[in-house]
């Protein structure tokens, strides 16, 4: 229960933005109770907690406060996530208590790549966007006073990670000064040795209250439905690991669950597809989404009955995120693994119990030197006037030892990507053409994409790669190839019964990684 003489000394404090964030509700969940206070001192703050206990709202509204009171300007707040899908619910929770307060927000990624008018005061983007944005217009950057970095598990001990760990640097040379970082995550198994990577004196606020989760382990699909009619469950979300099992699971599900819309959701569908996906499942009164990973983490689509597993999550950090998304009307989690596999059964009870104990695993960090050669590249086309050996080396060091350093730089130069003039390193032509074309800004590895095109319409459907035949299924519709065009594919509706085709799949290892050093 909340502590009402803390909710209103934290009511008193939050003048500009109670009424804005938390007058509809009029009460303060624990972590806002507990972070609150911290940002309005002035502090960092790392903050994990549970799906669903208010973790945006806990950090926003005391920096939007800070905004008014301690009169900020420009673009005073970043707000950088792992996905565009989370930037837009973020913008949807967000947008519109800071627009009362006069604070214009913006996003900024793959599906919004311009700012539009006057610079907004606090920008959603990812890490990859962020980039883009330092390297061509790095002066908007000159007022920032807070960044907040969502969901950090996702991005931590990863290229991209290590990617915004050094853009973070770039930041901190641009502002001339400190500003705040504030960190947030559903799960973290060591928070204070992941927060020492992106900030510096902050205060920890660890929320465990993991509700009650009750699971189970059916063999079919035909099962799960049959035993959701009975209980009376009206939302389905069911989780697969790969785009292309998502797509083949949607045709089994269709039939099963008529009259009530079956939709997917996945990183190769257009946004368009996936927003309509979001709709349905907030606004039908019976419905089941299939997904891969995109909707694992923030995006609102309504209350979830039951979370299906169709694959075993890769790890406990998924798995939570994953099982979060049920029942958060309720106390209890109701989860159904499809499997009738003995090895996985026996590793998915482990993985729950683990989760009841609160035992999660660490892991090693590691960094990717991959990340060297795209923030070499970055760095390079945004200083066109070339840098030192010691300025560059400066940047890079969190990552990479000298002799490291310079045995890539050496690959580099051989590859005529940079050059060494007058005591300082340049970026090449061949570089710089990359660079306009924002091919260096991302290091995400992929497979080549197929943008697929409705031939009639001309509307985007989404993209596929790999092996896929002439009849193919995409947004739980069937496709015929009409023609393809380079890397545009036009196809046209066709009909039912055929097999999906295999998706994008990304890879451990940063996209720059082939041009390491042996």
């Amino acid at each position: 229960m909340p502590d009402q003489n803390v909710v209103r000394e934290i009511k008193t404090r939050l003048r500009y933005s109670w009424g804005p964030f938390f007058g509809r509700f009029g009460n303060l969940t624990k972590a806002q109770q507990e972070a609150i206070p911290v940002i309005l001192d002035g502090k960092n703050l790392v903050l994990a907690s549970p799906t669903a206990s208010g973790k945006t709202e806990a950090v926003v509204a005391p920096t939007a406060e800070r905004f008014i009171k301690e009169n900020w300007q420009g673009l005073a707040i970043l707000y950088i996530v792992p996905t565009r899908a989370l930037a837009n619910d973020t913008l949807s929770r967000i947008g519109d208590p800071l627009s009362e307060m006069g604070i214009k927000t913006q996003l900024k990624h793959g599906d919004h790549p311009v700012l539009n008018g006057k610079l907004p005061n606090c920008l959603i983007t990812t890490p990859e966007s962020l980039d883009s944005l330092i390297c061509r217009r790095s002066e908007i950057f000159s007022n920032l006073s807070t960044i907040i970095i969502d969901e950090i598990h996702i991005l931590d001990n990863t290229y991209r990670g290590d990617q915004l760990r050094l853009l973070l640097q770039r930041l901190r040379k641009i502002r001339l000064g400190n500003f705040s970082i504030h960190i947030l995550s559903a799960t973290l198994s060591n928070p204070d040795q992941i927060a020492l990577r992106y900030s510096q004196n902050f205060e920890i606020v660890i929320l465990q209250g993991q509700r009650e989760i009750e699971w189970q382990f059916i063999k079919s699909p035909e099962e799960i439905c049959m035993q959701a009619k009975s209980r009376g469950w009206k939302k389905l979300l069911v989780f697969c690991n790969f785009r292309e099992t998502v797509e083949k699971l949607g045709e089994v599900f269709e039939p099963l669950w008529k009259p009530y819309p079956v939709v997917v959701h996945h990183g190769s569908l257009s946004r368009s597809f996936r927003e309509e996906a979001e709709s349905v499942m907030k606004e039908a009164h019976a419905a089941i989404c299939i997904a891969t990973s995109t909707l694992e983490i923030g995006i609102d689509i309504g209350n979830i009955d039951l979370v299906v597993l169709a694959e075993i999550p890769y790890g406990l950090s998924s798995l939570i995120q994953r099982i979060g998304r049920g029942n958060r009307r309720s106390g209890t989690i109701q989860v159904a693994v499809i499997s009738d596999s003995s090895k996985e059964i026996a590793m998915m009870q482990e993985m729950f119990s683990c989760i009841k104990t609160g035992e999660l695993p660490t892991s090693e960090y590691k960094p990717d030197l991959s990340v060297v050669v795209q923030q070499t590249f970055s760095y390079l086309f945004q200083h066109r006037g070339g840098v030192t050996e010691d300025e560059l080396f400066e940047l890079i060091s969190i990552l990479s030892s000298k002799e490291n350093f310079v045995l890539i730089l050496e690959k580099l130069q051989k590859k005529d990507w940079i050059e060494w003039r007058g005591e300082k390193w340049f970026a090449t032509t061949k570089l710089m053409d990359e660079g306009e074309k924002g091919r260096i800004h991302s290091n995400i590895a992929d497979t080549q994409a197929y943008t697929v095109l409705d031939a009639n319409s001309g509307d985007s459907i989404g993209t596929i790669a790999g092996t896929f035949d002439d009849i193919f299924s995409l947004g739980r519709r069937t496709w015929k190839i009409i023609s393809v065009q380079g890397t545009i594919i036009y196809a046209q509706n066709y009909g039912s019964g055929t097999g999906a085709p295999i998706f994008r799949r990304s890879k451990q290892k940063g996209a720059f990684a082939y041009l390491l050093p042996n």
